[in-house]
């Protein structure tokens, strides 16, 4: 597995650690199987998860784009999360909440504010 990947799976951890009871079981498993999605490292496939991600607009999702914006191998990539976070229109938020801090303590941040779900 890629460093990528083994980040990934640590904020995955995290991600999976906390809940706002938002998901029902299905909701749950869906969105578990997107983020996984998001492990990837070829742009495709990233890019439909992306896409996905957006177009449900749950807040839930702010934490592991913000990952793959900052983390991902390829540029693309980073790139698409990066926009994607935009379309949440929590950008000042977000930059409050990440300034100055290494990825995984900015993600754990994230997550107490946007929330994300027990697995």
């Amino acid at each position: 597995m890629s460093d990528y990947g083994a980040q990934f799976n640590s904020v995955a951890d995290l991600v999976s650690t906390a809940t706002k009871g938002i998901f029902n079981k299905i909701d749950h498993m869906l969105f578990k199987a997107l983020i996984a999605g998001l492990k990837n490292e070829d742009y495709q496939a990233v890019s439909i998860v992306i896409e996905q991600l957006v177009k449900e607009q749950k807040p839930v999702s702010i934490p592991p784009l913000y990952f793959v914006s900052q983390a991902h191998p390829n540029d693309r990539a980073r790139q698409k999360a990066e926009f994607a976070l935009t379309t949440f229109k929590q950008d000042k938020k977000i930059a409050e909440l990440t300034a100055g801090k290494e990825l995984k303590a900015a993600v754990a941040d994230l997550i107490k504010e946007f929330g994300n779900y027990k697995s």
